[in-house]
């Protein structure tokens, strides 16, 4: 990856801030307890080597939690160590495929994610003297201090590189970055805070007997996103295979999705039921497999018998999906995103809030996305007629308040139920 000129800047200031950030510890601070240090190091490693990658590539970890007991109960110096040693020492399995270490780990990650512990750790460290924390003891305070100082320094290291990289503004990624980090920190910080305790009270051994089973449950996870992350890689084959066989309709998959999952965010619909249509949109056309070609390809109109057959598409793509565990929800969306709000839709003619909100949105996304695409039958429509098609129909062929959001979302100007 070449990474821009800014970007390369923007690490090696962070490297030698890192430097400095080490050198002012060293000298102003020492280590009391070489063995507790060792023992922080070994479990904050463990931790790092079972590192969850989420499917949108964002990497969960607990180390905050090892670094936070490590300098209450050693100092900033100590919590510093531990987090480089344990970052730099970790062992990471990807995607159940190959491993990930420092060997085999860009330079330039590498020197980034070392200076962002560095100064993450120590500049948290240095907080919780100031505001008189003491080590090997617990006030509240000054660990919500660090949780805030840990949050705000986290997300501002990151939203500067994530600008220079995507140009987006600095302000708007730091927003959505402690929005998205605070609540999980806070969490990792009670994990710490408990795990300081433990060791204050009652030694190495109580830290184990707790972490363990932490460590346990945080791989069976570990797993479960590994066999999520394996299923998404089916339905992506299955999805470039649908798309092979119908090379009309491919990329069609992918903007469906992207207008349905906006549908339903602005309709205020919970994550689950957005994941569920977002994996969905992918695979709704994917009981096409069972089609014939010579339909599928045919360049002029359809005979009665010939509609009657592609129509069965949604009832193959159900059956295809419905025996699998992780897609039993999707399959019910599959099969109803060709009803009609009227109830004059296909294969079960639901009508109004008998058919699934998930597929109501798929629908309109699937409509539009057809209108605005080129078929071998016809050309392209542009963005305003189509949606004018989707407002005319709402109450007929679509759920009325998904079809006026739609339209709203892409822009049309939408008053007293009329086009503006």
């Amino acid at each position: 990856m070449n990474l821009p000129k800014k970007a390369v800047v923007y690490i090696g200031i962070l490297g030698l801030l890192a430097i400095g950030m080490g050198n002012y510890l060293v000298i102003q601070y020492d280590i009391s307890n070489y063995g507790l240090l060792l023992f922080w190091c070994i479990i904050g490693t463990a931790a790092e080597s079972f590192l969850i990658i989420l499917p949108n590539g964002v990497a969960v970890s607990v180390l905050f939690a090892i670094n936070l007991a490590a300098i209450i109960t050693g100092g900033p110096l100590a919590g510093v160590i531990v987090s480089v040693v344990s970052f730099l020492c970790r062992v990471v399995k990807v995607r159940g495929r190959r491993y990930v270490h420092i060997f085999n780990t860009p330079p330039y990650k590498t020197v980034f994610n070392t200076a962002q512990n560095v100064l993450l750790t120590g500049v948290s460290g240095i907080v919780y003297i100031a505001v008189g924390g003491e080590i090997s003891k617990l006030s509240l305070l000054p660990i919500l201090l660090i949780v805030f100082t840990y949050v705000f320094l986290n997300s501002a290291i990151m939203s500067v590189l994530f600008s220079l990289l995507s140009e987006t503004r600095f302000s708007i990624m730091l927003i959505k970055s402690i929005g998205d980090t605070l609540i999980n920190s806070v969490a990792i910080a009670f994990i710490g805070t408990v795990l300081a305790m433990a060791y204050m009270n009652s030694g190495y051994l109580t830290v184990v007997l707790f972490f363990s089973p932490l460590l346990i449950a945080r791989y069976s996870f570990k797993l479960y996103v590994e066999m999520r992350n394996m299923y998404m890689d089916t339905i992506q084959a299955l999805n470039k295979s649908m798309e092979a066989k119908d090379p009309y309709t491919s990329g069609h998959a992918m903007r469906v999705q992207e207008y349905a999952v906006k549908l339903a965010q602005a309709m205020g619909l919970p994550a689950k039921k957005i994941q569920n249509i977002k994996t969905a949109a992918i695979l709704h056309d994917i009981g096409k497999i069972g089609i014939d070609d010579s339909i599928l390809k045919k360049p002029g109109s359809l005979t009665k018998e010939e509609y009657m057959e592609i129509q069965r598409h949604t009832s193959i793509g159900a059956e295809i999906l419905k025996d699998v565990d992780f897609l039993k929800d999707i399959a019910q969306i599959i099969r109803f995103h060709h009803e009609r709000f009227d109830g004059k839709g296909y294969p079960s003619g639901l009508k109004g809030e008998e058919i699934p909100i998930e597929a109501s949105i798929l629908a309109v996304a699937d409509v539009y996305d057809a209108m605005t695409s080129n078929r071998p039958y016809r050309n392209a429509m542009d963005k305003e007629t189509a949606l004018q098609e989707i407002l005319v129909n709402a109450g007929t062929q679509f759920e009325p308040k998904l079809a006026q959001t739609f339209c709203s979302m892409m822009g049309m100007q939408i008053a007293a139920g009329r086009v503006q």
